[in-house]
């Protein structure tokens, strides 16, 4: 899988194994998996659900808890092995270096919180700037995902889903990390919208210049956003290439069949790039 490395990586994964531990019998969750991710790509992980996918997520930003443990391999980020680090080391380039965009943008909201005190937790917490400086951002951040700045004060429930996605990912993006992984972040949204945050995503990475891991099920979307595609089935990755050729051209008869299940209206939208309307 010579596509799986990339020639100027920002993040290498090598022979990762993720193992959840129990009394009756280890499970491995993830079997050896290697890539790369390069500096500025939009890297899609895409396979069914259970396949691994957010298990690696979670890995790369070393937030499992037991059970799960990573019992083999090397996530080198920048040069730097992060599974030698300390927690502590860890928790400085969590956020900062590299962001996180969980599956529900409800839950990954405060709901007793109004939007300000929740962006402004993060800039205090790693840059250590006084409230109206982290505020001053927060609206900022806010025309960046085109929310108007006058709703900081709100709560998430005052939000449409669409808009709370939205606002994590502007919340993500508010110490310039290097790297945002994106876990299903269009999940449970109507496919308008679904295409407006792919927009979105575009947009930011260019003018931004930071690398995307993106994770779905959906391969069809994904194939629009993408620069290069790895398709994940059991725990192991099985194709790895850029997107054009995993629409075009699948190897795997796996990728063949997950490109097999969906239906012809996904076929017609297929040919409508994300990347084509932007530019345009």
């Amino acid at each position: 899988m010579e596509q799986a490395y990339h020639p100027d990586p920002l993040v290498k994964v090598r022979d990762l194994e993720v193992t959840y531990i129990t009394d009756n019998e280890d499970f491995r969750a993830v079997k050896k998996v290697s890539f790369d991710i390069g500096k500025s790509e939009i890297f899609g992980l895409a396979g069914e659900s259970g396949c691994g996918k957010s298990t690696i997520a979670f890995a790369i930003n070393r937030l499992h808890k037991p059970p799960a443990l990573i019992t083999n391999g090397e996530i080198n980020y920048n040069g730097t092995n992060l599974l030698q680090l300390s927690e502590k080391e860890m928790g400085v380039i969590r956020w900062k270096e590299i962001a996180m965009v969980f599956q529900s943008a409800m839950n990954s909201l405060n709901p007793v919180l109004p939007l300000k005190e929740q962006f402004a937790d993060v800039m205090r917490h790693h840059l250590g700037c006084t409230n109206e400086e982290a505020y001053a951002r927060a609206e900022k951040l806010l025309d960046l995902v085109n929310i108007p700045r006058e709703r900081l004060s709100e709560f998430p429930h005052q939000f449409s889903g669409g808009m709370r996605q939205r606002l994590v990912i502007a919340i993500a993006l508010s110490l310039n990390p290097k790297l945002i992984i994106m876990d299903e972040p269009t999940t449970a949204l109507d496919v308008v919208v679904q295409r407006e945050i792919l927009q979105q995503i575009y947009q930011l990475r260019r003018e931004f210049d930071f690398s995307v891991l993106f994770i779905t099920h959906d391969l069809a979307l994904m194939s629009q956003l993408c620069d290069r595609i790895a398709v994940m089935r059991h725990g192991e990755i099985v194709e790895v290439n850029k997107a054009k050729e995993i629409r075009n051209n699948p190897q795997h008869p796996y990728t063949q069949q997950l490109w097999a299940s969906f239906p012809n209206i996904h076929e017609e939208a297929e040919h409508i790039s994300v990347t084509e309307d932007i530019s345009a």
